[in-house]
């Protein structure tokens, strides 16, 4: 849960350094100490490490505020799309996640995660299409890579396909785990009716999933499957 506030410098070298923080240890007070101390983190750096831990913490608007300053301050340095790109979708705005995803991908185009992330953002924006083709691109690759089948399976559903999402699930788990995936994604949509068909169905294999057999426990106590 966010907190109501933080308090957080609007420069990030204005961290109070006279008092014990999780950035930086009070500085010595004798000479000797001065003199034998490391240097002191840049602007930059402290920045980049702030915005981690408030990241960490959930507090996701100051950490994209913090990557932000820490690329103002040096814009040659190296880039922290990586750390942008979820934060943006974390908080709605689709197209600078996208963006920053974009330029990932320039840098890195054989990293699947990367692909993976990059199309549900899409998906998450109504851009189904281009969702269908980043994991279609990295299938090439990965031709059995289970989350991205996976990934393609959501995407297909959240399109209106459901048979597209059906064979999908079934490539990447089998017909039992398919069915039981669309009872969850049916559930999560209201589609209660559609929900209990699939469940009627997954019960009826010889290798009853125990999540699936709970699942559907819990609707036959409410009456939803009969």
């Amino acid at each position: 849960m966010m907190l109501s506030t933080l308090a957080l410098p609007v420069g990030c070298s204005s961290i109070d350094k006279n008092h014990d923080s999780e950035f930086l240890k009070p500085l010595g007070s004798s000479l000797s100490a001065q003199s034998t101390r490391e240097p002191m983190p840049s602007e930059r750096l402290l920045c980049l490490e702030t915005a981690k831990t408030v990241a960490r913490q959930g507090h996701t608007a100051e950490a994209i505020k913090l990557y932000e300053r820490a690329e103002q301050l040096d814009p040659t340095a190296a880039p922290v799309d990586a750390k942008l790109a979820p934060l943006y979708a974390d908080v709605g705005n689709s197209d600078a996640a996208i963006e920053r995803y974009k330029r990932c991908l320039l840098r890195s185009p054989n990293d699947i995660e990367l692909a993976n992330n990059f199309a549900w953002t899409l998906m998450e924006a109504g851009r189904f299409d281009q969702a269908i083709s980043e994991i279609d691109q990295a299938l090439q690759a990965e031709p059995d890579n289970v989350r991205l089948r996976s990934t393609l399976a959501v995407i297909h559903y959240r399109q209106g396909d459901h048979p597209g999402a059906l064979r999908h699930f079934e490539k990447a788990y089998g017909s039992d785990a398919a069915h039981h995936n669309l009872a969850i994604l049916d559930i999560d949509n209201g589609n209660f009716e559609s929900a209990k068909t699939h469940l009627q169905i997954a019960k009826q294999s010889n290798k009853l999933d125990t999540k699936t057999q709970s699942l559907a426990s819990v609707f036959e106590s409410k009456g939803s499957i009969r």
